[in-house]
């Protein structure tokens, strides 16, 4: 006939490419890798976050996560599971403390320094957002971007779009509050080169 031969032997999909994130398979695997079983409600946000950072969404790293994130949530952590989830899973992806107590201590220190009665939903998301434009998750940039927010437009509550538009302005204007206010080192004192005179016998 010709001279085209044909491969019929299937192509055996890598075991990563054959789960997609977010499919029963996929989940079945995180639970066997956790050694738990994780719902969805763990997994869902730990994806979200890892595709925020532009990080591969793998089961072994969505375990990792998940577990990272396991301890006791208090009341308030049961509303706004999502956020507080994402808030968890970024901060291991930046090797910080992620479980709940450490995510509880973040918030506080944010609200602290904003010294503004607003929502946990609000700070949650913009440090959200913080983390998802590539910056470290510290209170004093996440405070500092909430109160540009507040100052520029009254609020901080604004919706992901317009978040995501605004963000980046805010996080320059953070970043340079946060260095003129930083205090300036000072530089010890040189001990005096010139030498005692004694006076002679």
């Amino acid at each position: 006939m010709d001279n085209l031969s044909f491969n019929m032997q299937p192509q055996q999909p890598a075991p990563d490419e054959a789960l997609i994130p977010g499919s029963p398979e996929f989940l079945r695997a995180v639970r066997k890798a956790a050694g738990w079983r994780v719902s969805p409600r763990h997994v869902d946000p730990v994806i979200v976050a890892l595709h925020q950072a532009g990080k591969p969404i793998t089961v072994e790293r969505v375990a990792e996560l998940v577990n990272a994130l396991r301890g006791e949530r208090s009341h308030r952590q049961r509303r706004n599971t999502d956020l507080w989830q994402m808030l968890g899973a970024h901060l291991a992806l930046q090797g910080q403390p992620a479980h709940p107590e450490a995510q509880r201590a973040l918030l506080g220190r944010i609200k602290r320094l904003v010294a503004a009665d607003l929502p946990d939903s609000v700070l949650l998301t913009v440090a959200v957002h913080v983390a998802a434009a590539g910056h470290r998750l510290e209170a004093h940039l996440v405070a500092h971007v909430v109160r540009w927010l507040l100052e520029h437009y009254g609020s901080a509550e604004l919706d992901s779009e317009q978040l995501e538009r605004v963000l980046p302005q805010a996080i320059h204007a953070a970043l340079r509050r946060s260095q003129t206010r930083r205090p300036a080192r000072r530089t010890p004192a040189r001990p005096s080169t010139s030498r005692t005179r004694t006076g002679r016998r």
